[in-house]
């Protein structure tokens, strides 16, 4: 149950606006009525988020389904009737059969109990088995945010049975369901009882919380038992946890799934970790949270030491950074150099598993290397020694950017999809070269990014020269990498380019990426392309005077394409490009076929708080760059409307690179 309280002042026009909400189960974890007084003392509502507010709870907000802690926050006094025995739900069994009972005696029949919205073209017209399997198959196809009519809803109905041997029509089949009639509710529980294992995909649908019910949340937590891999769950155990905040009760499936496979596997079990403890700033969910977090320390065994070293490290460069930014410019590097060589800081900060990943072992810090970055926030480059006697073979430090300011959680999520394209790409026989580096957010405004060896921004590449910047030396990007890899690894190298170009094209358009310049544009040595620094997605593009500086979907500069035709000097005329052209068109449709998934991922990060993620509104972006709703054929014709349209205004791009060469050119 869900209480807003609203206030209003009158003007010409009488305004509304919420004051404080907050919602109670009228059934506790014992399934008992709710008797007696309770107190339910309630949560500011956000400024500007009032129409977010919806009957099973915020969307953009945790679903707090407790007081708040603040005894100074209004308070609702609530009575229920007391009643001498407790009141309890029914036993799941007892609904399975009322559900067998309905179905034969045929209750679900009478028109009342499915109302009167029935059109007599889906009720009357003769059953056509292709047909309504044809329309069946479209119905389930459909992307999570697409609207479902009434009419298709009692067709839902009606074939829900044939629905059975379709399985992830699931989540289709239970917006049909009318949840106010135990009828309908008896019968999908007795449905649910014989439906076979869904795809991990539409089980992750099922635990957003537009699905409330306990029992279809226990379904699709048996789902991902049953299908989802260790490597899968690493994959969305971002949004698994955020999910967990729409589970009614602390006790429920989805944590004790979460929390048994974090301790049969210490890498699953290392990111929970962080996942968990990076929230706990947050009121709301601190206690949900921090019970699941003393659960998995309390079984981690052995595994609880190393990962308080990595709690006692960041505290301690935490602490570092906050006294760094107090301090001038020109001190900031001794400051740091001469802190790091302390007794405890040196014993705090060397020999513990990298948050990043626990799989390798941070040594000694090489002091000599570490460095004050000049950006607003003064994050830290730090340096390890690889301590792995095969360090040799393999690389001999680690470098990691921490940031203490900066909100990681976006960052971390695009990164997180990268990831799953690439995985998505390499399952298609596409390998595109990407670098989805290492990017953790370890608490509020807290986090540490992993920096990839030999790579240069393409500023840096630029080498600060005007004409690079405007466009008249187009070539300097190929000449570098020309540069770089001589005789046969200058093949290797354009190619490495070419794919890893083409990947991160695909992924910076579907994901609407803005503020993208030549500083957050990398390569390696060895060629590869990657972006950085995503503080802006899904379209929510930087501005000047209110002006959209970027006007292209997605970068594609001649910079770019002169290193894909191997110098040319007419690039977008030679087999290279064309070649190059089709690689992303192959590229983007992989992702289209995929979209429901990206979707559903979006959806469940709502809870989050990320600024640029808050309301259905910004998900829907993805809708229109995957092309939900267009043929394999479609889609592509749009995304090459895009690429065209990408390659042909490069010249904006170089213009808003100039500025950018203007501003920090010193």
């Amino acid at each position: 149950m869900m209480f807003q309280i609203w206030g209003g002042f009158h003007l010409p026009v009488q305004v509304h606006y919420a004051i404080a909400w907050g919602n109670i189960n009228l059934f506790d974890f014992n399934n008992h009525l709710q008797s007696d007084k309770v107190s339910l003392h309630l949560w500011p509502v956000p400024p500007g988020l009032d129409d977010l507010l919806n009957p099973i709870g915020v969307r953009n907000l945790d679903l707090i389904l407790r007081s708040n802690p603040n005894k100074d926050s209004p308070c609702l006094e609530l009575e229920f009737t007391h009643r001498n025995h407790p009141v309890s739900f029914p036993p799941h069994d007892d609904i399975v059969d009322y559900g067998q009972m309905v179905v034969s005696q045929g209750i679900d029949s009478v028109p009342s109990s499915r109302g009167s919205s029935v059109s007599p073209s889906f009720s009357s017209t003769p059953i056509d088995i292709h047909l309504d399997q044809e329309l069946l198959q479209d119905i389930v196809k459909r992307d999570p945010l697409s609207e479902i009519s009434e009419q298709e809803k009692e067709f839902l109905w009606r074939m829900r049975q044939q629905c059975l041997s379709v399985p992830d029509s699931l989540p289709k089949l239970l917006s049909a369901v009318k949840w106010n009639s135990k009828e309908d509710v008896a019968q999908m529980y007795l449905l649910l009882e014989e439906w076979p294992a869904i795809s991990p995909e539409s089980a992750l649908e099922l635990l957003d919380c537009t699905f409330t019910d306990l029992a279809v949340r226990q379904f699709a937590v048996q789902s991902l038992e049953q299908k989802l891999t260790d490597d899968q769950l690493s994959m969305y155990l971002l949004q698994l946890v955020q999910v967990l905040k729409f589970e009614p009760y602390l006790d429920n499936h989805l944590a004790r799934f979460l929390l048994r496979k974090a301790l049969l596997s210490q890498r699953i079990g290392h990111f929970f970790f962080w996942h968990l403890k990076s929230e706990l700033h947050q009121v709301s969910i601190r206690l949900r949270f921090g019970l699941i977090l003393e659960a998995y320390c309390r079984g981690c065994g052995a595994y609880l030491k190393p990962l308080c070293r990595q709690v006692e490290a960041l505290e301690k460069l935490t602490k570092l950074t906050d006294s760094l930014k107090t301090e001038r410019d020109d001190v900031q590097l001794k400051m740091l150099c001469n802190h790091v060589r302390q007794a405890d800081y040196l014993e705090a900060l060397q020999n513990f598993p990298s948050p990043l990943n626990n799989s390798y072992i941070l040594g000694e810090l090489v002091v000599e290397q570490c460095d004050v970055k000049p950006s607003k926030k003064r994050p830290l480059e730090l340096t390890w020694y690889n301590p792995d006697p095969m360090a040799e073979c393999l690389f001999k430090d680690f470098k990691i950017l921490f940031k203490n300011g900066d909100d990681l959680r976006q960052d971390m999520l695009t990164l997180q999809v990268i990831r799953i394209m690439d995985m998505i790409w390499q399952s298609e026989g596409l390998n595109l070269r990407m670098i989805p580096y290492g990017c953790l957010a370890t608490g509020l405004n807290v986090g540490m990014i992993e920096m990839v060896r030999n790579s240069r921004t393409v500023f840096q590449i630029m080498n600060q020269d005007l004409r690079a910047a405007i466009g008249v030396r187009s070539k300097e990007l190929h000449r570098w990498i020309r540069e770089k890899n001589r005789n046969e690894m200058y093949e290797k190298a354009i190619d490495a380019f070419t794919k890893s170009c083409a990947g991160y094209c695909v992924a910076t358009f579907v994901l609407g990426i803005g503020d993208r310049h030549p500083s957050n544009i990398m390569v390696t040595e060895r060629g590869q392309v990657f972006h950085i620094d995503f503080g802006h997605f899904l379209d929510h593009r930087k501005k000047k005077f209110g002006i959209n500086r970027e006007r292209v979907p997605f970068v594609l500069t001649e910079d770019f394409i002169r290193v894909i035709a191997k110098g040319s000097d007419n690039p977008t005329k030679s087999k290279e490009f064309h070649n190059f052209m089709e690689l992303c068109g192959k590229a983007y449709i992989n992702l289209h076929k995929h979209a429901n998934m990206f979707i559903t991922l979006f959806v469940m990060m709502l809870s989050c708080g990320i600024p640029e993620l808050q309301s259905l509104d910004d998900v829907g972006y993805l809708r229109k760059t995957l092309g939900v709703e267009k043929t394999e054929q479609e889609a592509l014709e749009y995304f090459q409307q895009q690429l065209n349209e990408a390659h042909g205004g490069a010249w904006t791009t170089k213009l808003d690179w100039f500025f950018h060469w203007v501003k920090h050119r010193n």
